[in-house]
């Protein structure tokens, strides 16, 4: 078994790995990579492997950072499918699209200005089009089902209680007659989130990939959240402030 890491590395977007045995060459994850201009511009790169030589492809979360590259994938050559929870797979059949729309209209904006230079259009990452390619090849799975994948493959999607559909992956690999258990953690809610089950449990795993974006940040758990909430709106109000509540529009608004 091979573990190859193309993004989330020495970051927190891009999420994309590639495990491969017997031949076999599964993708786990294929997001954007998000924030400052030069990081976004890692997402026009060359991928550094061909995506019509990619077996198939499993899918963490919805959320953009994890899923946001998958229909590049289709428009440069990949003809597998995606799999993923249901929640995943619903969500994705908004979100992709959204991102593509995205693509295109900054594809736009920025041609705009280099006709009035008169340098040549540049191609959007992908269209709407490619999108609509890829949120036709989901394939739901249910949480705590073992798939078999292939000779090679097992996977098995365990509730990270994160946003929506949200799972860890327990993947087996057989080789040789032996059996190596890899865990994908995706990102990990907390326990006690409203509406979102809490993250299952997983005992125990040869090799663990886990997300650390928060990894050194203890998250307190404040009981009267909602109060200290309500208290900070009502005293700006009283001042005559201006209240500003930043929100992801997935998973938090």
């Amino acid at each position: 078994m091979k573990l190859t890491f193309y993004g989330a590395v020495n970051g927190v977007t891009g999420s994309n790995y590639l495990l491969e045995s017997g031949g076999m060459k599964i993708l786990v994850d294929c997001g954007l990579f998000q924030g400052s201009s030069s990081i976004k511009r890692m997402n026009f790169e060359e991928l550094p492997y061909s995506p019509a030589d990619i077996d198939l492809v499993l899918l963490t979360h919805a959320h953009i950072d994890h899923s946001g590259r998958i229909p590049l994938l289709y428009k440069k050559g990949y003809k597998g499918d995606v799999i993923s929870t249901k929640g995943t797979k619903d969500l994705c059949g908004i979100m992709l699209p959204d991102s593509a729309y995205i693509q295109e209209s900054e594809a736009e904006y920025k041609n705009k200005k280099r006709k009035r230079s008169g340098l040549a259009g540049l191609e959007p990452l992908y269209t709407v089009a490619d999108a609509m390619t890829a949120v036709s090849r989901f394939i739901p799975v249910k949480y705590d089902d073992t798939v078999r994948l292939n000779d090679y493959f097992s996977v098995r999607f365990k509730d990270a209680g994160h946003i929506l559909g949200s799972a860890s992956l327990e993947i087996w690999c057989e080789e040789e007659g032996r059996t190596t258990k890899i865990v994908f953690s995706g990102d990990i809610g907390k326990k006690n989130t409203p509406i979102i089950k809490d993250p299952a449990c997983i005992n125990e795993a040869d090799y663990l990939v886990m997300e650390s974006t928060y990894g050194a940040k203890r998250h307190e758990f404040k009981e009267n959240a909602d109060d200290a909430m309500f208290s900070a709106i009502e005293e700006t109000l009283r001042n005559n402030g201006t209240v500003i509540i930043p929100s992801f529009a997935v998973g938090r608004t």
